[in-house]
């Protein structure tokens, strides 16, 4: 140890002297009342180990965090990576990491606010922008992502590709055509886009614009069928068949079994009722396209309409080869023998279909429909029967009963099954007028007129419907100023139509005007020849205007015809053979 110096100073260098030292100043800063600097509890040493203690326990909870979700354990794996980010808040990588995990298990709000973190939408940055938009795509509020992916700079092509789609589903066409349009500027090798925004542009009836594209697109990419096929809907939507057909011929000069092609120009073919050459387009569809099986059943359709019925039933056969419960294959050929007049065979394949699917609607409607146009009307009730069994609560089937019991004349239980009808479905114009026909029969002519008002409700101006009531009140001779009035309507409408002229023909011979009666009931048999009634009408109108002989071979005729009111044509005959020779005697 160092000496004292001679002074009485120390040697600054001896722990003992600053040791005193430093007691002595702390002692006079207690007693002067100066305030003591505190130095803190943990040095800076001490609270970094402490961070770098904290990331290891986060590191650690990333890794378990990770394990779970390998294994499929998503909530255990979030709740490790919550704890992750309370310890190591700091990290990016584990922020991102616990809102990927929020995302993927629908907690799209905490997502969000850990994305936000009090800021506006405005405030994000580009990525954040973007994952905001789609945590609201995924909310389904579609509207207010697209407005935050609107705001992102320089976007990709797939985010304005985004932009197109969400504003297609929000139903605005014009918003979506300007963000496809965006994307294919941006990126002109996406063909598909291109193609979607000439297939809008035409939709929305932009054809100058649509054909702009498809040119410009035909420039660049020179013979390709799709082009050309596009072009030739665009002609044709503007009523230029011509040029339509001579654009699909290029296509398929392109590609000879273009489907689009083929398939758009069956379709015009089809409404021209051309279904030879539809035919064509379709075979090819059928030995070509992936979707052989659909254009299988348009095919045998187009055969049948086309009278190829061998053909139809050979290729519905060999579907049902690999398919034999399908209902709708057995329906299609029922319909192609109910077609060539093979009712035992049609039935067997009715049966089939309504056994297949109980509730194939359409099957039982045709099912019945071929046993009343063959006339079988009891084997055409047996069907509607079991179609009401089926399917109690179906309006048309006990439309389609009260039908058939109207045909059998079976009018009050035609009455009842048209009732039940239209209480199921009160909208149907077609049943209305059926009950209205058959509360006439049934002698209910009010409540006949109450339904077909109820017709005219629901289709205004129906000729038919004009016509039945006109008829009613001029057979009884009643409202015959309203009569003439809807005939007069009906007539405007279908002046040839030869009921309608005979109705109006006998409303004129009720209010007593004979000579223009006359006129229409003879207009009415230069088109309809093998009418009793009017037969009948013309033999009472014949004997007005004083021709015996006239109104006596009118009569006659109707006999022949055999009319429903043959004994009162009888009678009237034997009025009219007394008037004959009572005329013959006074002229001698």
């Amino acid at each position: 140890m160092r000496r004292l110096r001679e002074n009485g100073g120390s040697d600054r260098s001896c722990p003992m002297h600053g040791f005193l030292r430093n007691s002595v100043l702390f002692a006079f800063v207690l007693l002067s009342g100066c305030t003591v600097h505190r130095f803190p509890v943990r040095p800076p040493v001490v609270e970094q180990s402490r961070n770098v203690y904290a990331r290891a326990k986060a590191q650690e909870h990333f890794i378990r965090a990770r394990d779970f979700e390998r294994r499929g354990l998503a909530k255990m794996a979030e709740r490790e990576y919550e704890k992750a980010l309370q310890l190591d808040p700091q990290s990016k990588l584990l922020e991102w990491q616990l809102i990927r995990s929020y995302i993927e298990s629908g907690r799209y709000t905490q997502a969000l606010l850990i994305i936000k973190k009090g800021r506006k939408n405005s405030e994000l940055n580009r990525e954040e922008k973007r994952t905001v938009s789609t945590i609201y795509l995924k909310m389904g509020e579609i509207a207010q992502a697209a407005w935050i992916l609107e705001t992102v700079e320089d976007k990709k092509s797939e985010e304005l590709y985004s932009l197109g789609l969400i504003y297609e589903s929000l139903g605005n066409p014009e918003k979506a055509i300007y963000w496809y349009m965006r994307c294919f500027v941006k990126n002109p090798e996406t063909v598909q886009v291109g193609f979607k925004v000439g297939r809008m542009l035409l939709a929305e009836k932009r054809f100058d614009e649509a054909e702009s594209l498809m040119v410009a697109m035909q420039d660049r990419f020179r013979e390709k069928a799709d082009i050309y096929s596009l072009r030739a809907s665009i002609a044709v939507s503007r009523g230029d068949t011509t040029t339509g057909f001579s654009l699909w011929d290029s296509a398929l000069v392109a590609d000879s079994v273009h489907e689009e092609s083929l398939r758009n120009r069956a379709q015009i073919l089809i409404g021209r009722s051309e279904f030879a050459e539809a035919i064509v387009c379709y075979r090819k569809l059928v030995e070509n396209s992936e979707a052989a099986e659909l254009y299988g059943r348009t095919l045998a359709m187009l055969y049948q309409h086309n009278s190829q019925y061998d053909e139809a039933e050979a290729l519905l056969k060999r579907m049902l080869e690999s398919a034999m419960d399908d209902f709708d294959l057995h329906y299609m050929l029922a319909l192609v023998f109910t077609a060539s007049n093979r009712t035992d065979l049609a039935r067997i394949e009715f049966e089939k279909a309504v056994t297949l699917q109980p509730d194939f609607r359409d099957a039982w409607h045709e099912f019945c429909s071929m046993y009343i146009r063959n006339k079988n009307f009891n084997e055409a009730l047996s069907v509607a029967q079991r179609f009401v069994a089926v399917l109690p609560n179906t309006a048309i089937a006990w439309r389609m009963k009260g039908h058939v019991e109207s045909l059998l004349e079976k009018y009050p239980a035609a009455v009842t099954s048209l009732r039940k009808s239209v209480a199921l479905d009160s909208s149907d114009a077609y049943t209305w007028f059926e009950l209205g026909s058959a509360f006439e029969r049934n002698s209910e002519r009010e409540r006949a007129v109450k339904a077909f008002k109820k017709v005219l409700a629901l289709r205004p101006q129906d000729a038919a419907t004009l016509n039945y009531i006109g008829y009613m009140w001029a057979e009884e001779a009643k409202n015959l100023d309203s009569a003439r009035i809807y005939l007069q309507e009906a007539l405007r409408q279908e002046p040839h139509n030869g009921a309608f002229l005979d109705s109006y023909a006998w409303i004129l011979y009720q209010s007593g005007d004979y000579d223009s009666a006359y006129v229409y009931l003879m207009l009415a048999t230069e088109r309809i020849y093998d009418d009793p009634v009017l037969y009948h009408h013309l033999g009472d109108i014949l004997t007005k205007r004083n021709d015996l002989a006239g109104a006596d071979a009118a009569y006659r005729r109707s006999l022949e015809l055999n009319t429903d009111e043959a004994e009162k044509v009888r009678e009237k005959l034997i009025e009219l053979d007394i008037m004959i020779r009572r005329e013959k005697q006074q002229s001698q």
